[in-house]
């Protein structure tokens, strides 16, 4: 086996070409050999001339696991995830694979852009203090996991993600969870239907949990290529264009390579870029016209570059306004929109009216790679099966981690000083203390720090300071060479 040679678990994201990540592109073109599902291999064709190319079919994931390590021994591979290989991808599976052959250093996990982000871009979405992320797949979770899952994120009232929400043969269980986050049908919610998100036949359309509840014909419309976004607390609902003069970019956590295509191509023709200084300094090769950044607090740097968007707009410019990690979840997306000339719509939760932002102005919002996704491939593999974000700057944060360990999710937190964790780590090492997580300061960033350990350690990390990405781990992960891999369930319909 070649000590060079190295596996790549790669992202291709959802499947647009244009949301394929630059590191990604690089990863495949390093790789001799190419394992993977034969439609996602399709998406990327172009892309394995001269190489050798293994395809398996569905179900086949162990096969391709043991298939990618086993090349190692002819060079470079890459292992290919569709979307993000640490959602419900590759990323573990092919971790505790490699783990039994080759030393974990020769491993990089490649994140990608996922469905979930896609979506909410695409819809004008914002999550500005959490996301509950579940699939209704039942293959490899039992169902009634799932469920508690679904019962604790609804009632925290959290916006809900939900993949594989319904095929020909499990129809019931997508019924019974939206019958959990509408009471029975004592509250109603705004639902996002997003099918074949950046792939051909693409289809986004709003309706009411209820309505699909009651709607046999549109639930039929919804199956194993479609995913669902339900309304919750804190999210914002907006509008994006597919083409427009001002563009919202997502530029992921810091490395340039984690950039899409697409978030590279608005750079190099924007007449003007506006953004944070370690943005811009992230892009400043690409960037081809102007390049501003200012000063203020948060609102008043929004409304500065709302103002020189507007500007450029009216000059007929084209403006890039760069948001770190992925424009829908955790920044300032909300106030853009909100300050572009907005008009508010109400939808009644049950918390009451809340109120959501539909975008008047021509406005493109552009995903990145998110930085809980970033981390999460620095880290190991921790969040392969259901997991939730939190934004980190509620007073319920521990409370919230607690009720969402409880119920089995691995979760994020963000915007977290490693300084200030032992109260979280007290709650943590008295519910689960051999629960392992890990912690990435300035992920991807050329200052980036990185610890893993269990919740012993949690309040005693190894560095401090803020920017802080906090992973906790799902049930039954472990700490490989320090890397936390998380099981996705393939242990139960598979023997290796």
């Amino acid at each position: 086996m070649p000590s060079e040679s190295k596996l790549y678990i790669v992202g291709i994201g959802p499947g647009s070409r244009d949301l394929l990540t630059k590191r990604a592109r690089e990863a495949i073109a390093e790789a001799e050999s190419v394992v993977g599902y034969r439609p996602y291999l399709d998406l990327v064709s172009d892309l394995l001339e001269g190489k050798a190319v293994s395809s398996t079919g569905m179900g086949r994931e162990v096969d391709r696991a043991r298939e990618a390590v086993a090349l190692l021994d002819e060079g470079s591979v890459a292992l290919i995830s569709s979307g993000d290989p640490n959602v419900y991808g590759m990323a573990g599976l092919g971790l505790e694979v490699a783990s039994r052959k080759v030393d974990l250093g020769r491993v990089e996990v490649v994140p990608g852009i996922t469905s979930f982000s896609a979506a909410a871009c695409k819809a004008g979405i914002t999550f500005r203090r959490s996301v509950a992320v579940i699939s209704l797949s039942d293959l490899l979770t039992p169902w009634p996991e799932i469920e508690k899952r679904a019962i604790a994120a609804s009632e925290m009232n959290m916006p809900i993600a939900l993949y594989n929400p319904r095929s020909k043969r499990r129809t019931r269980q997508l019924d019974r969870v939206l019958d959990i986050c509408t009471e029975g049908g004592e509250v109603d919610l705004d639902l996002l239907v997003a099918k074949n998100v950046a792939r051909n036949g693409e289809a986004l359309w709003w309706t009411k949990a209820g309505e699909m509840l009651e709607n046999e014909e549109l639930r039929q419309k919804v199956d194993m290529f479609t995913l669902l976004i339900l309304e919750g607390d804190g999210m914002t609902r907006g509008e994006s264009v597919s083409e427009a003069k001002i563009n919202l970019v997502g530029v992921g956590p810091g490395d340039p390579g984690h950039l899409t295509h697409e978030a590279e191509d608005l750079i190099e023709r924007s007449d003007l870029v506006l953004g944070p200084e370690r943005h811009l300094d992230a892009v400043r090769e690409l960037a081809r016209g102007e390049t501003i950044s200012h000063k203020g607090n948060c609102e008043e740097r929004i409304r500065a570059r709302i103002k020189a968007a507007k500007e450029a707009e009216g000059r007929g410019e084209t403006v890039s306004m760069l948001f770190g990690g992925d424009p829908s979840t955790f920044s300032s997306t909300w106030r853009v929109l909100d300050n572009a000339g907005s008009r508010i719509h109400t939808a009644e939760t049950r918390d009451g009216p809340r109120s959501h932002l539909s975008n008047e102005a021509l406005i493109h919002v552009s995903p990145g790679v998110g930085a809980f996704s970033a981390a999460a491939a620095r880290l190991g593999a921790p969040l392969v099966n259901d997991f939730a974000l939190l934004s980190g700057r509620d007073d319920m944060t521990n409370e919230k981690v607690q009720k969402l360990m409880e119920s089995g999710f691995a979760v994020v937190v963000y915007n977290q000083d490693s300084r200030v964790l032992s109260a979280l780590a007290e709650r943590i090492d008295d519910l689960d203390p051999e629960r392992p997580f890990g912690l990435a300061q300035d992920a991807t960033r050329p200052q980036e720090k990185t610890f893993v350990g269990r919740a012993t350690n949690l309040a005693r990390p190894n560095f401090g300071g803020k920017r802080c990405t906090l992973i906790l781990a799902g049930p039954g992960a472990q700490i490989k060479e320090e890397r936390v891999i998380t099981r996705r369930g393939y242990q139960t319909k598979y023997d290796y």
